[in-house]
């Protein structure tokens, strides 16, 4: 292969003919060196010569790569006659598969064809752009994700900084251990290594038997019951670690009933022992579909591979909880219900600045004309039991309801705007935390806490309903105020709209996570709420990602 010398070399060979004007070697070494000389230094610009043509063939595309080989002198990183700097880049690529990434992104035929074939400038200077192309695609794609979110789905808002060109490229410029440094690229939490671990268990695991038989579907089986599913079960659960004695028995005896609690505890679900339609979904989930997901999610911690955040608040949609985190540590988790599948809750991140104790509800235009139009149809006296008051929208002119034909009204040409008043009946309940986005999502309280009983948690119109509203304000206020709780009452007790502002801003993160490592390093599953992680596996794979455990 051919190898370039580097500027020491020239100044040698400089020193050289410098010795020989001064007579120091004979005329004929002196020619040879001087030819050798040129040799050299043409052999060199052809190269750089090559490199910045194949750069400006490409265009605005290939502008840093330019700049960044015009500032080095056009001194190669990968074709530098040192195998080792290409085997470290083609061993790193090689293990995109295990990270649930795509190996066919990257070129390495191509690339190693070249590889082995290198012998002119010309071919090394190719050599080089190859390889530094590869290297920034593989390195912001290891880091910050393969695909776009925004592009899957318009709800699908996750914050990812993909990092720059030049960047990355002063990063492996300074690198002196190269082998090293491409293992720095991918995300560095214990729970990513965590998930690759999982991601091969479970590729043994589809290679193997499995999780047994699945349990059939029928009436929800409770504890006493006799049936010929609970053996199925029985066994189910015993393959997924849940360990039993007798697989055998019909009966679903004390046993079974805790190893079912154990599970629904497990898996996100109230903890009652039924093995209903939820629970038994949950249980007879595949490892396959398991697998998905993990390489799904994988995708979701590479989009947000930055810090969240010292404090910060962390809502999990498919999780149906969320936590004020401080230093990697949950200070307070709580249920929360998020949106329907018509009225999807946002993934996306934002800074809390203030909540509002007492806060007035503006009903948009869409629940105002879809909902309440046809209420006001029936009963105009409706916005009155329920503490609205009715506005022409522009104006603010106070309307009494009772006094319209709503009958001349529909979804398109409602010309009216309803505003429900503070109090204990207000749909915002007592108090609303704000970080205003322009999906205008907010946490707030709620009057119907039933809900935060339900297994699946999924009925607002898109904001983030809060179970434990005021010791949620108690922590955040808890930074800036010696009694938080005290602070927080005289707001409350004025019965007026109240803002209390956070003197600093906490980050908010709106995820939606089917599978994470939790504290305790178990492995966490939950259900595709919305259909969003079909949504990502699909476009991984038109990414080029497979699953040879699939396959096999």
């Amino acid at each position: 292969m051919y190898h370039f010398s580097n500027y020491s070399s020239f100044k040698n060979i400089f020193a050289a003919i410098s010795i020989s004007v001064l007579g120091a070697v004979s005329p004929a070494v002196a020619q040879e060196t001087a030819t050798e000389t040129v040799v050299e230094l043409t052999s060199e610009q052809r190269f750089s010569d090559t490199l910045q043509e194949i750069f400006a063939d490409g265009g605005k595309s290939m502008s840093d790569f330019a700049t960044f080989y015009a500032a080095r002198d056009n001194q190669p990183i990968w074709a530098d006659g040192n195998s080792a700097s290409m085997l470290a880049l083609i061993t790193a690529i090689e293990q995109a598969p295990n990270h649930g990434m795509a190996l066919g992104r990257y070129n390495l035929p191509e690339l190693e064809a070249l590889w082995v074939a290198g012998n002119t400038p010309e071919d090394l200077a190719t050599l080089e752009a190859a390889a530094v192309q590869t290297y920034v695609k593989f390195a912001k794609e290891i880091s910050s994700g393969i695909l776009d979110p925004r592009s899957i789905h318009r709800e699908m808002n996750a914050t990812r900084f993909v990092p720059e060109t030049a960047d990355v490229l002063a990063d492996v410029a300074g690198a002196e251990d190269m082998a090293a440094h491409y293992k720095t690229l991918a995300p560095s939490s214990s729970e990513y290594a965590q998930l690759m671990d999982l991601k091969k268990e479970l590729e043994a695991l589809i290679s193997s038997e499995g999780w047994g038989p699945l349990v059939p579907t029928g009436r929800t089986l409770r504890p006493g019951n006799t049936d010929d599913r609970v053996p199925v079960l029985r066994v189910r659960l015993n393959q997924r670690g849940y360990a039993l004695d007798d697989l055998s028995l019909r009966t679903y005896d004390d046993a079974l009933v805790e190893a079912v609690k154990l599970f629904q505890a497990d898996f996100g679900l109230n903890a009652d022992g039924l093995v209903g339609p939820q629970t038994l979904s949950s249980i007879n989930a595949q490892p396959d579909g398991r697998l998905k997901q993990v390489i799904v999610n994988l995708e979701r911690i590479r989009w947000m591979n930055y810090d969240l955040g010292d404090r910060h608040i962390y809502v999990n949609i498919p999780d149906f909880t969320a936590s004020v985190m401080d230093f990697g540590v949950p200070t307070l988790s709580f249920r929360v219900v998020v949106g329907t599948g018509k009225n999807q809750t946002a993934e996306f991140s934002d800074s809390m600045t203030h909540m509002i104790a007492n806060p007035k509800w503006n009903v948009p235009y869409s629940i105002a004309s879809q909902e309440y139009l046809p209420k006001l149809r029936a009963d105009p006296t409706i916005l009155a039991r329920e503490n609205i008051r009715m506005s022409v929208s522009g104006s603010g002119q106070i309307v009494d309801p009772t006094m319209i034909d709503f009958s001349y009204f529909d979804k398109n040409n409602f010309p009216f705007f309803l505003q429900q008043q503070s109090g204990r009946g207000n749909a915002l309940g007592r108090v609303k935390f704000m970080f205003p986005n322009r999906f205008n999502i907010y946490l707030h309280d709620t009057p119907s806490k039933s809900l935060f009983s339900r297994d699946a948690r999924a009925f607002s119109h898109g904001c983030v309903r809060v179970q434990n509203p005021f010791e949620f304000a108690y922590t955040l206020l808890s930074l800036q105020e010696d009694d938080p709780e005290a602070a927080f009452k005289r707001a409350l007790n004025t019965g007026r709209e109240t803002q209390i502002n956070l003197v600093k801003p906490v980050p908010v993160h709106i995820v939606y996570r089917t599978v994470w490592i939790d504290q305790a390093g178990e492995a966490q599953f939950r259900h595709d709420v919305y259909n969003r992680d079909a949504m990502v596996f699909d476009a991984l794979t038109n990414a080029g990602v497979t699953l040879p455990a699939l396959q096999g």
